[in-house]
């Protein structure tokens, strides 16, 4: 494995977390500041939302708020913080997201009752972005700062692997990371022949753009991007990232699509993109 130096440049970028006062949103927070050091960009910090979900709206919140005092003081050492408390509908967050070029949404999620993101307010925020949303449960400690140093990169015989290289790529490109290929060994000639093809694109990819990375074999799952969950301890993964499904089925519309089992018993951030022809990615 060839290690690369990663690269340099302007504070440029944006991290947004959208947090309240719960220990998901807290956990959001964390992450966030950890993530902005990771892509040497700025943070903002959203605490008054609704996203067309049906809450009433309130324009501004108190500067003697209890939750605004404590987010003030969780970031009051980042240098280039700003917290929104003006209340954020989608087409304000999507707006603010395309003027201060944000690389990614971060947000705390569960189907625990202890915040506002539930997994399903999570998926229809997620599936109106065409920007990368960061689900996350807990909080990172101040001193796990090398807690995305590894990311699992999970690839199957699906096709749309590219913006998820991508993604997954920059977090080597930026600080230096290694990501983690996790693929299945076929005995079927036809799906090890896709498979095959996936892997070689996203070498090819990573050896022009240095990325650093492993290549992890394993035996065929059901559902690879799950079974990265249980595999994520075995290289101190502190990511996994995810493509979205483009078009529900009857099934998805009932069931719920198969990353809703993911988001909500999650145990690790997990990078949920898009498949979509706007997707946002970066100029490096």
């Amino acid at each position: 494995m060839e290690v690369h130096e990663p690269i340099k440049r302007d504070r440029n970028l944006n991290i947004t977390v959208i947090a309240d006062d719960s220990r998901r949103g807290y956990a959001a927070v964390s992450h966030g500041i950890l993530l902005a050091e990771v892509f040497q960009a700025s943070l903002t910090v959203m605490v008054n939302f609704g996203f067309g979900f049906g809450l009433p709206e309130s324009r501004h919140i108190p500067d003697d708020d209890s939750f605004l005092q404590e987010v003030r003081h969780i970031v009051s050492e980042i240098a280039n913080c700003q917290i929104i408390t003006d209340y954020v509908f989608p087409e304000t967050l999507f707006r603010y997201a395309e003027e201060h070029n944000t690389a990614m949404f971060v947000i705390g999620a569960s189907d625990e009752s202890d915040g506002f993101f539930t997994v399903k307010k999570a998926l229809k925020l997620i599936r109106q972005s065409r920007f990368p949303v960061m689900v996350v449960q807990f909080e990172v400690d101040e001193e796990d700062k090398d807690h995305y140093k590894n990311i699992l990169l999970p690839l199957d015989i699906e096709r749309q692997n590219k913006e998820k290289a991508l993604w997954a790529g920059y977090f080597s490109r930026f600080y230096g990371s290694t990501i983690h290929i996790l693929y299945p060994k076929y005995k079927d000639e036809g799906l090890a022949k896709l498979v095959n093809d996936n892997v070689a694109f996203v070498e090819k990819l990573y050896e022009n753009l240095e990325v650093t990375y492993e290549k992890h074999e394993t035996q065929p799952q059901k559902y690879l991007d799950a079974y990265a969950l249980e595999f994520a301890p075995q290289v101190q993964a502190g990511a996994s990232v995810i493509m979205m499904t483009r078009y529900y089925t009857l099934g998805d519309v009932l069931m719920g699509p198969r990353e809703r089992k993911i988001i909500g018993k999650m145990n690790l951030p997990i990078l949920c993109i898009n498949q979509r022809d706007d997707l946002y990615v970066l100029c490096t």
